[in-house]
C-alpha cells in the first residue's frame, strides 16, 4: 500500500511540476556571505555539479556590491552591522526544466521577469537588491539515457535593509503572525508571498506558482499520501549526522591539502586525501545536494535516494570517523 502510495505521489507530483517555478530563501552573516556571492557569480566555484563545459551559458545582472550597501548603511546608521546581522539574504528561484526548454526564453525576456520580480520583492519588503545569477551549468548526466539534467535555478541577491525605513525587514519577515482567532498561523504568510509573486513574475514564460511543502502537506495531500511525504522528510533528517561528518572532512581535507602539498616529502599522504577527496566525500556532498534540492522542489527524488544510498555502502558513519581521525594526526 505505502509503495504504491508513494509510486502515485510521485507521478502526481512529476505531472504537477513540469511548468513549476518555486523559491527557497537563504540568509547569512558577513563571514559566510562573500563566499556565498562568490559561488553565484562564478567567481570561483568548487562544487561537484558545475559542470563548467556549461558555464559559460550563464548570464545575469549586478545592481550593487555588498561593499557598497555596507558603506551606506554605514552612512545612513551611523555604524557599521553587527557580526551577528544577516547581511545578505538570497532567494534560489528554481525552474522546471521542461517549461524552460519549451519557452526557449532570451536573455532580454528572462530578464525583464527576474527584474518583475526583484521589484516586487523591494517594493513589497525593502530588501535592497544586489543582482542576479541564472545557472544553466549545473545537474547530472542520467546513466540510463546519457542526458544531462540540469537543475536550472538562479540565485537572487538582496542587502537585509530598507534605507528607506532604515531597518532589516529579514527579522519581520520571519514572523508567522497570528490568525483571526489569535492562534499563530501554520504557514509564515509573508514566504507564501514570495511564492505569489515569483509566479506571477515569471507567468510571461509560462510558469506557474509552485506549491510549496507545507502548503502541499496541508491543502494537496490525502492523509495516506502526507504520511509517506513525513516518512521521507524523515529520511533526510536521519541523514543529518552523517551529512555533518562528511561536510567537516571536506573542510579538514581541504585545508590538509593546501598544507601537505607545500611539502614534496609529503606527497603520497597528500595523494592519499586527494583520492578520498575526489571519490568520496564530493560524490556524497553531491548525493546530499541533488536528494534535498529534488525533495524540496517536490520533484522525483527516488533516484537521488538510491544513489546516496549506494554511497553510504560504500563509505559508512564507522569509516567517515575513521577517516577524521587519521587527518587530525597527519
Amino acid at each position: 500500500m505505502i509503495i504504491y502510495i508513494m509510486n502515485n505521489w510521485i507521478s502526481m507530483r512529476q505531472k504537477e511540476k513540469k511548468n513549476f517555478v518555486a523559491v527557497r530563501t537563504a540568509y547569512y552573516k558577513q563571514n559566510k556571505a562573500r563566499g556565498i556571492l562568490a559561488h553565484g557569480y562564478r567567481e570561483h566555484t568548487n562544487s561537484p555539479n558545475v559542470h563548467e563545459r556549461y558555464t559559460h551559458f550563464n548570464y545575469g545582472m549586478r545592481y550593487q556590491s555588498l561593499d557598497d550597501c555596507i558603506t551606506q548603511y554605514k552612512a545612513v546608521s551611523g555604524r557599521k552591522p553587527q557580526e551577528k546581522m544577516n547581511v545578505l539574504f538570497e532567494h534560489v528561484v528554481v525552474f522546471s526544466e521542461d517549461q524552460f526548454k519549451e519557452a526557449k526564453p532570451s536573455k532580454k525576456e528572462f530578464d525583464e521577469c527576474m527584474r518583475g520580480y526583484i521589484k516586487a520583492i523591494h517594493a513589497e519588503f525593502g530588501f535592497q537588491p544586489l543582482g542576479y545569477e541564472l545557472h544553466l551549468d549545473e545537474g547530472h548526466t542520467d546513466e540510463k539515457t546519457g542526458q544531462f539534467k540540469r537543475n536550472i535555478h538562479a540565485h537572487v541577491y538582496f542587502f537585509n535593509y530598507d534605507f528607506k525605513k532604515k531597518k532589516a525587514p529579514l527579522r519581520d519577515l520571519m514572523k508567522k503572525g497570528k490568525d483571526e482567532n489569535g492562534k499563530t498561523r501554520p504557514l509564515n504568510h509573508n514566504f507564501v508571498r514570495v511564492q505569489d509573486l515569483a509566479g506571477m513574475a515569471f507567468k510571461p514564460l509560462g510558469f506557474r506558482r509552485g506549491i510549496s511543502k507545507g502548503e502541499r502537506n496541508r491543502k494537496h495531500l490525502d492523509k495516506d499520501t502526507f504520511v509517506v511525504s513525513k516518512k521521507l522528510s524523515e529520511i533526510i533528517n536521519r541523514y543529518d549526522k552523517v551529512r555533518r561528518l562528511v561536510h567537516n572532512l571536506d573542510k579538514d581535507i581541504t585545508a590538509k591539502k593546501i598544507k601537505l602539498k607545500e611539502q614534496e616529502e609529503r606527497l603520497a599522504e597528500y595523494q592519499e586525501l586527494e583520492e578520498l577527496h575526489n571519490t568520496k566525500i564530493q560524490p556524497m556532498i553531491l548525493a546530499f545536494e541533488s536528494l534535498e534540492d529534488a525533495f524540496k522542489a517536490g520533484q522525483d527524488y527516488e533516484e537521488q535516494l538510491n544513489s546516496f544510498k549506494k554511497l553510504q555502502s560504500e563509505i559508512t558513519e564507522k569509516d567517515l570517523k575513521k577517516a577524521g581521525r587519521k587527518i587530525k594526526k597527519i
